[in-house]
């Protein structure tokens, strides 16, 4: 049939799996019965920030010609210091630790960060593939995800439809998800003053929840022999917490200097804890298009994002696979994201003008990722493919610059409100 040898040359098609990000369907000839495994590592750090370790582990076991039972196992450890939101200035900041019994200090010109965070995540995901017949596939699955503050459950179904002739692909999806939050030392009140040890830190015993809904349609269309083009749209509604309860706002006095606390003896600087709306409304639309030169391959995509907060997102990604012989490739990859900020989005508040504590109909936040910025990576990876054990490894460096603050004054002109963030990240893959 023609359309096997856009299959063969293509290897794969891009299909977007609702909770669970972007993951490849095979269009390969795999329809012999059996067991896959696959692994993967990465390595990921900043400089002077968060140190990263996941360890993914996926398998898939044919019951028969037309069921697949897969699961998808996920560890990853986060360590090092994450930006709390709050300024630099040109003395030393004393804030309280996430529990509230302890402090650190952040110097005087650097960007005040969290030494705290450490984090474990595990997560387990299984799913059930069935083709029912030559037109119709459909793929359902779950997750469960933990961490040590946050617990996650979700469901996802996904329909495709191809044509008789194979050239078109139709794909419906949705997932539900709901999340629960226990933070460390309780849920902030909104724009709560942090507190030294001995004081009343404003915050809540319990949890919080947030339920998602993702629904997803997509199209999938061979091209000719060599290529092929893929559209989807993606809607995402989410009610409940979207606050971040480690990150917090400064107040600054009319010399652009944070505020410290009364008494000064505490040495805290005055910080808010920061409240988002409680409902998220995105929609999205991701277009791919895939062509085989003779045996190397381009991978092009585009992405562009916007919901009610304001935030407008582009993010355009190229890759292209070298052949270096039937087994051995070079694949470089270019990646570029940019955004908008959120309509709340504030880099600190003026002392005299601070939210009332527990006014959630108030929102502000200072968290950068809210905020305008961009991010370009650059890697490369080597793999060896036609092999009975085919594996890859890649080197990747990612720069993340924020757009300039433009209301700093007084002493805020002389601070580095958007500083760079670099980072380098390593990736083994391998099939068992």
């Amino acid at each position: 049939m023609k359309n096997q040898n856009i299959i063969a040359s293509l290897a794969t098609a891009t299909v977007t799996v609702l909770g669970t990000g972007l993951s490849e369907a095979q269009l390969g000839e795999a329809d012999l019965l059996g067991t896959d495994f696959k692994g993967s590592l990465l390595y990921y750090t900043e400089s002077d920030r968060v140190t990263a370790i996941e360890a993914i582990i996926e398998g898939q076991y044919r019951l028969s010609q037309i069921d697949t039972l897969g699961v998808k196992l996920v560890v990853d450890s986060l360590t090092g210091a994450s930006a709390s939101g709050a300024v630099a200035s040109d003395f030393d900041q004393t804030f309280t630790t996430p529990s509230g019994n302890g402090t650190y200090v952040t110097r005087a010109g650097e960007t005040p960060l969290d030494t705290s965070f450490l984090d474990t995540r595990y997560s387990l995901s299984p799913t059930w593939t069935r083709q029912w017949d030559a037109n119709y596939e459909t793929v359902l699955g779950a997750n469960i995800s933990k961490e040590y503050d946050y617990f996650s459950l979700s469901a996802n179904a996904l329909v495709n439809y191809t044509t008789n002739d194979r050239n078109r692909t139709y794909s419906a999806g949705f997932t539900i998800a709901q999340d629960s939050i226990d933070p460390e030392g309780g849920l902030p009140i909104a724009f709560g003053i942090m507190r030294n040890q001995g004081g009343l830190q404003p915050r809540l015993t319990g949890d919080e929840d947030k339920t998602t809904l993702d629904l997803l349609l997509g199209l999938t269309q061979v091209i000719d022999e060599k290529s092929l083009f893929q559209i989807n749209y993606s809607l995402s509604s989410s009610d409940g917490y979207h606050s971040d309860p480690y990150k917090f706002l400064s107040v600054i006095g009319a010399d652009g200097r944070p505020v410290i606390e009364d008494p000064p003896a505490t040495g805290l600087s005055r910080v808010l804890y920061e409240n988002r709306p409680d409902s998220r409304l995105k929609h999205s639309i991701f277009a791919k298009y895939k062509r085989d030169f003779s045996g190397d391959v381009l991978d092009a995509s585009y992405r562009f994002m916007f919901d009610d907060w304001g935030i407008n997102s582009h993010t355009l990604d190229l890759k292209y696979k070298f052949r270096i012989n039937d087994t051995s490739y070079l694949q470089p990859h270019l990646r570029y994201y940019m955004q908008s900020e959120a309509d709340f989005y504030q880099p600190f508040i003026i002392s005299g003008s601070e939210p009332v504590a527990g006014d959630t109909a108030t929102f502000a936040s200072a968290d950068y990722r809210l905020g305008e910025l961009s991010g370009f990576t650059a890697g490369l990876e080597y793999g060896r493919d036609n092999v009975d054990r085919p594996w890859s490894i890649a080197v990747e460096y990612y720069l993340q610059s924020l757009g300039t603050v433009d209301r700093q004054f007084g002493e805020l002109l002389n601070q580095d409100l958007s500083e760079d963030v670099s980072a380098i990240m390593l990736k083994f893959n391998m099939d068992f």
